[in-house]
């Protein structure tokens, strides 16, 4: 049996200094896009005067061509204008953490509660 070593299987020392600083700048990456989106969002809705969707659209519009122009491509910075923006969009529209009853006062809400609940608890006794 002939002892053979892959050039792959040799342990290279890792430079522990280097391989932080390179894991943290990713990080920095991340933090940096929702700087980005967070600054851009906020100054948007003061400008505009108003709280709605559309400031998540211009946020999540100006994060995907912060991505583009780091990676040096227009097409990813037009596709994550659009991915980005639009889901962020769609959650700020779709009412956010306050959810589909956000615009309703309280008796709207008891009796979409109510209808709900009772409407779903007969299928579940059906079954």
């Amino acid at each position: 049996m002939s002892s053979t070593t892959n050039k792959d299987d040799v342990y290279h020392e890792k430079e522990l200094i280097l391989n932080t600083l390179k894991t943290s700048l990713g990080f920095a990456g991340f933090a940096l896009l929702g700087g980005i989106f967070t600054a851009t969002e906020t100054v948007t809705a003061n400008i505009r005067k108003t709280d709605d969707w559309i400031n998540g659209a211009v946020g999540g519009c100006a994060t995907g061509l912060t991505v583009g122009i780091r990676a040096r491509s227009h097409k990813l910075g037009v596709g994550a204008c659009l991915g980005i923006g639009g889901l962020m969009s769609l959650y700020e529209f779709s009412g956010a953490w306050k959810g589909l009853l956000r615009y309703k006062n309280e008796d709207e809400k008891n009796e979409w509660r109510r209808r709900f609940f009772k409407d779903n608890n007969q299928i579940v006794n059906e079954e």
